[in-house]
């Protein structure tokens, strides 16, 4: 069972899109004026060649960290089943590469919106300056190196292995619960 429980864990957690999706839409309430500048800002912090190699490395850094995790939890398992494991995550990972590849507009688009949802004209203004500074882009271009850092990465790895055993523990209860459902079905 445990196995099983393991395996389930890790088509869950690397199936999963690492984005959040928004429950509604504000892009309708926010200023012609603010969704310019902060289109400015997405365009001038991360420039469109720079865009598919950034989330790339995002989503190789997480898929890594969970994976890391999967395996220690795994503990004894049949002869082969790592292999299998790290060959359907290989597959899985193509995959998801070439979605998140057509996505990536949509994302900065969202981005931008989000952007001009959460700050002010006035804050916008000053964030866009200080992206047009070498500091501002360099800033922004490697925040999202922070995950790979060895210290951010040994953090969350400590995260996701207690997150990942929690998972593992709580994996009866989601199938009695299935269960239960398909059998008075």
């Amino acid at each position: 069972m445990k196995f099983v429980s393991v395996c389930a864990i890790a088509a869950l957690s690397l199936a999963v899109p690492t984005f959040a999706h928004a429950q509604e839409n504000p892009a309708a309430s926010i200023s012609l004026v603010e969704l310019q500048l902060a289109s400015e800002i997405i365009d001038t912090a991360y420039p469109q060649g720079s865009r598919e190699p950034m989330f790339m490395a995002v989503s190789e850094q997480m898929e890594q960290q969970v994976m890391a995790s999967v395996m220690q939890q795994m503990g004894d398992v049949p002869a082969g089943a790592r292999k299998v494991i790290h060959d359907w995550q290989a597959t899985v990972t193509g995959q998801q590469r070439e979605i998140l590849r057509r996505h990536i507009p949509a994302i900065m688009q969202a981005w931008a919106e989000s952007y001009a949802n959460i700050f002010s004209e006035a804050e916008l203004r000053d964030i866009l300056a200080f992206v047009q500074t070498d500091t501002g882009r360099t800033f922004l271009m490697k925040s999202t190196d922070v995950i790979s850092d060895p210290a951010f990465a040994s953090a969350n790895q400590a995260y996701m292995d207690e997150t990942m055993a929690l998972m593992q523990d709580r994996m009866p209860d989601l199938i009695s619960g299935l269960v239960e459902i398909a059998e008075a079905q």
